[in-house]
């Protein structure tokens, strides 16, 4: 029987009698007393190295000779594929110094500094491996300034291509590429991308980029970074699922970051769900201000002082007979807007008319403001909105003003009408998806607007003069929509659906990219979004 663990602990295991066998002697080993251990010690011989030092960049250590000058760059890559080639380049080094040939000491690579292009033409001049690339396919050619001299072009001032620039739907496909999310930046990413393969605006960049020859200054550092952003795109036409190579590795667009930083735009771009559309506002603006700055500056110089006296009498206004042959007062808001490819691309303009039973208290009936816009903002919140057309219904419908005095002091029913007096080619749409509501605050509207792959303009959104005649019969197509997603105002992402020149579709989600089958799952009602900013270019 098997001792029990308490037997074990009180008296120990039981005596077995065992027979007895063969055993080696103990041998007890002594300690050594310190001299012995001391005599013992072989001390090896140590021979005085060269001071070397190393640079640890990610998880590579690249040993430097202490006799090498190196100098570190300011700015790191943050391309992978540069990084994996400098290590490459490193092994290469590294192997071929084992051999036992004699050969000289190299020089330690210097990291490649990407330094701002001193002028427009050294931006156009082709690296090496571009050259390479250029000599297969001729749509991946970047202009020299050199070669375009040889072909008889003739460089300009940036004043003379913004005088005389008329809109153009020639830009070149590009090849997709995704933008790095380096922080809550997917409203800057979308608005980017939607900017990219917006023909006229694309066209314009490269127009500039291409026809004007001076050094970049800070005056226009917004325009100076989109050039810069176009620029880091290849010139591609082919399908993105037919693409062998597959798509370059997405980037950081630091640039257009940098220049909004100088500008203190950061500063009022925080926490808003409207910071697509806000985001937009700024850039476009931006833009269209610095484009500004230097006309007036160029006008300033060549224009007499005595000319801009007959400007003071611009908001005077003008008669023009209006419906029923009866004189309606004309006045523009914004007469003293400068006219720059920004609002040729995206400037049009809403007419905005007064009528009062009787006269006004200009001895008119009726009295005409013109005001300029770039995007028309839709309130899409009414029960009685839900496709586009219901929207622009509902910006063209007459509004009673309350409290309206006439000139004699007595209360009138006034009525106000705002209808397109003129239509740029890129018709941008805002809707209105975060509303104030006195109770809840600021929240979203999720109901599905139905907008069109086509749209056609209606007779009655249009201002009844002459110069409207051209846009009757006018038809804009769909070329990009920006959804929000999110049921709340607080949060959300921001993605974008993209048509490519040729017809494709494009999904794009920061850095991810996918090939829609059709216009048809643009238009379709998405379970996790909602359209925030259409884009119609008209048809040609």
């Amino acid at each position: 029987m098997s001792p029990t663990w308490s037997a074990v602990t009180k008296t120990g295991l039981p005596q077995t009698t065992t027979k007895s066998v063969a055993t080696k002697p103990v041998v007890t080993k002594r300690q050594p007393t310190k001299a012995e251990y001391a005599a013992s010690i072989v001390v090896p011989h140590m021979e005085a190295l060269a001071p070397s030092r190393s640079v640890k960049i990610g998880s590579i250590d690249i040993a430097i000779d202490h006799n090498c000058q190196v100098q570190l760059p300011y700015y790191a890559p943050r391309d992978l594929g540069f990084w994996e080639a400098q290590y490459k380049e490193y092994r290469r080094r590294k192997t071929g110094e084992q051999d036992d040939e004699v050969v000289e000491e190299p020089v330690a690579p210097q990291t490649p500094v990407k330094a701002k292009p001193v002028s427009w033409a050294a931006l156009l001049r082709p690296s090496p491996a571009a050259a390479a690339a250029a000599a297969n396919k001729k749509a991946n050619e970047i202009v020299s300034s050199q070669a375009a001299a040889a072909d008889g072009r003739k460089f300009t001032t940036l004043e003379d291509v913004l005088e005389n620039w008329q809109v153009e739907f020639s830009a070149p496909a590009v090849q997709p590429r995704g933008l790095v999310n380096s922080g809550n930046m997917c409203f800057m990413n979308v608005v980017l991308q939607a900017l990219l393969y917006c023909e006229p605006f694309c066209s314009m960049l490269r127009h500039i980029k291409k026809s004007v020859v001076f050094s970049f200054n800070s005056n226009t550092p917004l325009l100076e970074a989109l050039i810069r952003f176009v620029h880091e795109f290849r010139a591609d036409r082919t399908p993105l699922e037919q693409l062998e190579t597959g798509l370059e590795s997405p980037f950081v667009p630091e640039d257009v970051y940098e220049a909004l930083q100088k500008k203190n735009v950061f500063q009022t771009l925080r926490g808003q769900q409207e910071d697509a559309q806000e985001f937009m506002s700024y850039l476009v603006d931006g833009i269209h201000e610095e484009m500004v700055s230097v006309l007036q500056a160029h006008r300033a110089r060549t224009v007499p002082a005595t000319s801009t006296e007959d400007s003071a009498e611009n908001g005077a206004g003008w008669l023009e007979v209006g419906p029923n042959n009866r004189a309606v007062n004309m006045r523009d808001v914004h007469s003293e807007a400068v006219r720059t490819p920004i609002t040729q691309i995206f400037g049009g303009a809403l007419q905005s008319t007064l009528t009062v039973p009787g006269v006004t208290s200009d001895g008119t009936p009726r009295r005409s403001n013109r005001e300029p816009f770039q995007w028309l903002a839709l309130d899409v919140s009414s029960d009685s909105v839900s496709t586009i057309g219901d929207a622009l219904d509902e910006l063209v419908a007459p509004e009673t003003i309350e409290g309206y005095m006439t000139v004699q002091g007595q209360p009138a029913t006034a009525t106000k009408q705002m209808v397109l007096e003129r239509v740029p080619p890129v018709l941008v749409l805002h809707l209105k998806r975060f509303v104030f509501c006195a109770d809840e605050g600021v929240k979203k509207v999720h109901k599905f607007i139905e907008y069109p792959a086509e749209l056609a303009l209606a007779p009655a959104w249009l201002a009844r003069s002459s110069g409207t005649a051209r846009y009757r019969n006018a038809r804009f197509r769909l070329t990009g929509v920006i959804y929000h997603h999110g049921s709340h105002a607080s949060g959300g992402h921001y993605t974008c659906d993209i048509q490519r020149p040729g017809g494709e579709w494009l999904q794009f989600d920061d850095v991810d990219i996918e090939s829609l089958e059709s216009v048809d799952a643009v238009l379709k009602e998405k379970s996790d979004r909602t359209a925030y900013i259409l884009f119609y270019t008209i048809c040609r």
